[in-house]
């Protein structure tokens, strides 16, 4: 796949949404009726967030929550990481390196209409392309090709 692709182009459009006042339990089955690995959170019907599997075991299970009592707006993402569907396939993934995430929801106009993700499994997403790095002022591109250290490798460990 080209890394020129616009991310609006291969963005998954029909987002499964749920209010923000929804508990986590309820949320984790609807993800598993879906079998999907994120929702996208609304508040008044205004996208304003993303709750995904890693922010339901991290800030619930691993903590001993009880997910019948957590609502969603405790512990979802927010505000989400974006990108705008015109920007490319590149940027996109170097966003996603850069704030460490597997998904980001694509706009329009300011609003989200969309969402990209990682299925490559790897971690820094080295696999879903021969990842760049682009100036986040002008987009130009600066690297072609980044080795990603273990975070063992790193003074932050």
């Amino acid at each position: 796949m080209s890394l020129d692709f616009s991310t609006g182009a291969i963005a998954k459009r029909d987002l499964l949404t749920v209010d923000e006042k929804i508990t986590v339990l309820d949320a984790a089955r609807l993800m598993v009726e879906h079998d999907v690995g994120s929702l996208v959170v609304e508040r008044n019907k205004e996208r304003i967030g993303i709750l995904t599997e890693r922010d339901i075991l991290r800030k619930v299970v691993a903590k001993s929550l009880h997910a019948s009592f957590v609502t969603v707006k405790e512990v979802m993402s927010s505000p989400p990481v974006t990108i705008p569907h015109d920007k490319p396939l590149r940027e996109a993934v170097d966003l996603m390196n850069r704030k460490r995430v597997r998904r980001m929801l694509v706009t329009e106009e300011g609003k989200i209409v969309g969402i990209f993700e990682c299925t490559c499994g790897a971690r820094y997403h080295t696999r879903c392309s021969e990842t760049v790095v682009n100036c986040s002022n002008c987009s130009r591109t600066l690297v072609t090709h980044v080795i990603y250290p273990e975070p063992s490798e790193t003074s932050g460990g």
